[in-house]
């Protein structure tokens, strides 16, 4: 199972995945989708290889894509739904996702959004569910608070599905699936201060940004197990919504997938073994474990990375808090350790 998270324009970075998976000759049963993941996703499992992926990122235009709803702001100030019209959005996921029926898809294909009335989470394309449009379901589960107009669908109101879960690994777990490689885009250097900005752009994505990193901590700690297979493109320098070099961020994600997929033992020996004869002449180390590297002349001994580690990287002792293991092999990559410390004294390596 392949499981795509969210993360704005970065999430055209999963083209490079989808490249790399060819590339590497691997079989994708099911596809789970959140936010920019879901739009990748369905393309995925509409049967778009990476060359049409990308063909359809490069139609995108910013000017198109974020049509500010000008009028409705000068005559209903606040009380509009959104910043932007998601109109534009919604007629380019109707072009690129004509089916209307998740059953017209090549591939099972799970997305997730957040109910506004209920405060649930609704996953679309689940067997027994209603048939509905798959753009429809798509631009729910892509549907950003305050930037869109929130989906309706079925007489309910829907937004963005990274709102709850930025990386649908709960889907993954309730499918039973026998290998998941997810792509998780909320890497980010944590010892890089992001300068403040009195807008309200600003501010919303800086908050959607730090939200989604902390639930995503929490959801990598209780999923990632032995059967996943974590894949975490360094894509933290781009806007969040701002439109990127597209072939740069698919040649990032490229490169990320071909080095953990041809190291990781779950996905090494399924794939082409002359790729990953290619790719170990490039690859220096396996990227299947983390170091933990503690400063200790920062270090205050303040238990917070024992406290948020959920792999038992640190130990307490009477001296205080300490690396347990180097090479910590059941890292689970959320990075939780290095993003608490008060310090910043932790930096995980080989992520």
């Amino acid at each position: 199972m392949l499981v795509l998270g969210g993360g704005g324009m970065r999430g055209f970075c999963h083209i490079g995945i989808v490249r790399a998976i060819e590339r590497l000759g691997l079989q994708i049963d099911e596809v789970v989708g959140t936010s920019m993941g879901a739009v990748m996703g369905g393309l995925f499992a509409g049967g778009h290889d990476s060359a049409m992926m990308e063909e359809a990122a490069l139609d995108v235009s910013l000017k198109d894509y974020f049509r500010l709803n000008l009028v409705k702001f000068l005559v209903r100030g606040y009380r509009h739904a959104s910043v932007y019209k998601g109109r534009t959005f919604r007629q380019l996921l109707t072009q690129w996702l004509p089916q209307q029926s998740f059953e017209e898809l090549d591939l099972p294909f799970f997305c997730n959004a957040l109910s506004l009335t209920t405060g649930a989470s609704h996953f679309f394309g689940m067997p027994g569910a209603a048939a509905i449009p798959v753009a429809d379901a798509v631009y729910a589960s892509a549907c950003l608070p305050t930037i869109f107009e929130p989906a309706e669908i079925g007489g309910d109101h829907y937004i963005d599905g990274g709102m709850t879960e930025t990386l649908a690994l709960r889907i993954a777990k309730a499918r039973e699936a026998d290998l998941v490689i997810a792509v998780d885009l909320s890497h980010r250097d944590m010892h890089k201060v992001t300068p403040y900005r009195a807008t309200l752009p600003h501010i919303l994505f800086q908050t959607y940004e730090v939200m989604g990193q902390a639930l995503n901590e929490n959801n990598l700690h209780r999923f990632v197990d032995e059967r996943t297979v974590l894949i975490k493109p360094k894509v933290s320098h781009l806007p969040l919504l701002e439109m990127p070099d597209v072939n740069e961020i698919v040649r990032l994600g490229e490169r990320e997938a071909l080095e953990v997929l041809t190291t990781h033992p779950l996905t090494r020996y399924l794939c082409d073994p002359e790729v990953v004869a290619d790719e170990d002449r490039e690859v220096q180390r396996p990227r299947d474990h983390v170091y933990l590297d503690v400063d200790m002349n920062a270090c205050i001994h303040c238990g917070i990375c024992a406290a948020t580690c959920a792999t038992q990287g640190y130990a307490a002792v009477p001296v205080g808090d300490v690396v347990r293991k180097l090479h910590n092999y059941e890292c689970t990559r959320d990075m939780a350790c290095e993003r608490n410390c008060p310090t910043n004294a932790i930096t995980l390596r080989n992520l």
